[in-house]
């Protein structure tokens, strides 16, 4: 499976006083076009690495397209 497709699928949150709330599940390509605000967090485009709970900030998803 190739990860980097801007088609992966990740889950979006905001986190906000230790709280943690889905924002939505969308592709990295629209994930990416949200307005860049630091709460935000994202999921791994890897789901076995998604379902361990690993999560990554703006610039470490985009990296994943530029690889």
């Amino acid at each position: 499976m190739n990860i980097t497709r801007p088609e992966c699928i990740v889950e979006v949150s905001v986190n906000r006083a230790g709280v943690s709330r889905a924002v939505g599940i969308m592709s990295m390509r629209q994930a990416l076009e949200l307005p860049d605000i630091p709460d935000l967090s994202y999921t791994h485009p890897d789901p076995v690495k998604a379902a361990a709970g690993v999560a990554l900030n703006r610039q470490e998803l985009a990296s994943f397209l530029l690889n």
